[in-house]
């Protein structure tokens, strides 16, 4: 027996969250990917203080969205020193 996988309509939530400032940024989207996870980084870094900042950082998840080289390439902007990523997360025990 075959099971294609459905989201049924689900929506993806993406967040990222200040912890200078306590604010949360947030977005629904029809599905992941790499379309939606540049939507979210172009909402947070288009507006002050992220936009004019000399450092952004992220810490993300695994999602092959953002995860590796060529992810981290893709939505850097051109300043390399404007944002960083961590990439990996190890899950407890």
């Amino acid at each position: 027996m075959n099971h294609t996988y459905g989201r049924g309509g689900a929506l993806a939530c993406l967040a990222a969250y200040d912890v200078h400032h306590a604010k949360v940024f947030g977005r629904t989207e029809p599905r992941t990917g790499i379309d939606p996870f540049m939507a979210l980084v172009a909402q947070v870094m288009s507006q002050e203080p992220y936009a004019s900042a000399k450092r952004v950082f992220w810490i993300v998840d695994n999602g092959s969205s953002h995860r590796g080289k060529k992810a981290a390439e893709r939505w850097l902007p051109p300043s390399p020193t404007r944002c960083r990523s961590t990439p990996r997360c190890t899950p407890p025990g």
